[in-house]
């Protein structure tokens, strides 16, 4: 209830000047000139315009109609370079072998990520290598690799038939990592573990070919 009270009591007190007919808002429309200040002589008062309206000579009229400004045509200056050709955006990307700080074998690419994401992809896919399938997200192409041991199995036919099968396949990750202002490729066998350093150069040696191309 005091709550509904003080509230009432607020709204009243800022239209109490309508409510009570004296409202004095539109006051300034009625007001007069003033005349000058007078002081008694020999004393001077310091007073000055805050405001003051220039004097406008002449009756200038409606004036002309009012055009809208219109913005200035852009103009792109062309810049005098040419294009660059296929063979020099493949230099640019400069694919090569170095090796990490753990010494493991790598392919280094002048590229972000994101475009050497896609033309790795395009790479592999111009190769014999079986891309089963690829996570951008962790930087990951699955991929299936001849197994060595089952190309040198010299097995007899009872020995192949009694013994252990040999997958022909084997499944591997080529993983691609952003560092720098490149990207390196590195062949795992699985998350934790590396591929053999052989396998690795043979594989990467293909994936460079095809972005020299």
């Amino acid at each position: 209830m005091r709550l509904i009270l003080l509230s009432a009591l607020a709204v009243l007190s800022t239209g109490c000047s309508w409510i009570l007919g004296d409202n004095q808002a539109l006051s300034y429309l009625d007001a007069q000139e003033a005349a000058e200040t007078q002081v008694p002589e020999g004393m001077t008062l310091y007073t000055y315009d805050r405001f003051p309206v220039p004097e406008l000579e002449g009756n200038p009229g409606p004036g002309e109609e009012f055009k809208i400004p219109v913005p200035a045509p852009l103009t792109v200056a062309r810049e005098d370079t040419e294009p660059t050709s296929l063979s020099d955006f493949k230099r640019e990307l400069n694919p090569r072998f170095v090796r990490d700080g753990a010494g493991t074998l790598t392919l280094q690419i002048n590229a972000r990520f994101a475009l050497a994401w896609s033309r790795v992809a395009d790479a592999l896919a111009a190769t014999d290598v079986k891309l089963t399938d690829l996570n951008r997200s962790i930087g990951t192409y699955f991929l299936e690799l001849p197994n060595p041991a089952a190309e040198e199995d010299e097995r007899s036919w009872w020995g192949r038939l009694w013994g252990e099968k040999i997958e022909e396949v084997l499944p591997y990750q080529l993983k691609m990592i952003e560092a720098g202002d490149g990207v390196y490729l590195t062949l795992q066998e699985d998350a934790e573990t590396l591929a053999e350093d052989s396998l690795t150069r043979d594989l990467l040696t293909q994936v460079k070919l095809q972005l020299e191309k």
